[in-house]
């Protein structure tokens, strides 16, 4: 009995060595830290030779938050080139084989395999001068696991975000009507091939889009996306990219340096958007909430 009671507690040991300890490296010698993650804030400072940036990410896009700060704390990013600038637009960065890029070379090509799931919140977080934003290749569904850019923008008018709120509100009717048909696919398929053959079928068969519709203008009525007082105001007197808004996930914003952020955007730039001179994220590590680093450079 003893011996069975000192093999399960052996087999307990070693499970639980297992579940703690941090999975091994994986591609570009990225370690998935097993860590309590707080729910709060955190911060970040980016060293550049250009000086410094202090970010903030918001624990309320815990997903973009997390997969960050293991990317900081891994060391992902240091060395990598901020790769694509647009003036009165955004900086960009992320791409791992920037790191010692020859003069010239196109890059952004290149990202970690695994996606982010979106999230996406406009009304508490939007394209705003100094935002944080993920990259993505499938805007509105997931974030590049790696790819970010720091907003900065221009002005715009009334008009601008109206069309804004306009296509994004046609974006989320889509979604809602997709919704709303989802159940019905098989008899979809069945009236529509019935439909042609028979005037009745063909009926029922709009009937039946017709309830689509209505289901998603009356699912539409609480979830209407419209700009507030002060993101127009933001947008019209400070600048932004409010294109963006709806389609890629903000999940913090510059709190310090964007004077170095400007400075990065207004460098001369090839036909890649490659800056000519070298934009290098010397080191990236966590900091307080005052700047103080709480890990090891």
């Amino acid at each position: 009995m003893k011996q069975i009671v000192r093999t399960l507690l052996l087999i307990l040991a070693i499970t639980f060595v297992a579940c703690t300890q941090d999975a091994p490296k994986g591609e570009f010698g990225i370690q998935q830290l097993n860590e309590n993650f707080p729910d709060s804030d955190e911060y970040v400072l980016i060293e550049t030779n250009r000086g410094n940036i202090k970010l903030v990410l918001y624990k309320e896009t815990p997903q973009h938050r997390k997969n960050f700060v293991n990317l900081v704390k891994n060391g992902y990013y240091n060395g990598q080139l901020f790769f694509r600038i647009k003036k009165e637009f955004m900086i960009q960065a992320g791409d791992p084989m920037t790191r010692g890029a020859k003069p010239g070379t196109r890059l952004g090509e290149t990202d970690v395999t695994y996606k982010i799931p979106a999230e996406i919140d406009p009304t508490r977080f939007w394209h705003k001068y100094g935002a944080l934003s993920a990259a993505s290749l499938n805007p509105a569904v997931e974030s590049s696991g790696s790819h970010f850019c720091i907003i900065t923008g221009r002005t715009v008018y009334d008009k601008n975000l109206n069309a804004q709120e306009e296509k994004y509100n046609k974006t989320i009717r889509r979604k809602i009507y997709e919704q709303v048909q989802e159940p019905y696919q098989d008899m979809v398929a069945k009236l529509h091939a019935e439909s042609k053959k028979s005037a009745e079928k063909k009926k029922e068969f709009n009937k039946l889009f017709k309830f689509f519709g209505e289901k998603a203008d009356s699912a539409m009525a609480d979830k209407k996306f419209a700009y507030s007082n002060e993101q127009r105001k933001h947008y019209k007197e400070v600048g932004g990219a409010f294109h963006l808004d709806g389609y890629y996930t903000v999940f913090g914003e510059v709190l310090e340096g964007m004077d170095v952020v400007e400075a990065i955007s207004r460098e001369a730039y090839d036909v890649y958007d490659r800056p000519t001179k070298d934009v290098v994220i010397k080191k990236m590590y966590l900091v307080d909430e005052n700047g103080k680093p709480i890990q090891a450079e």
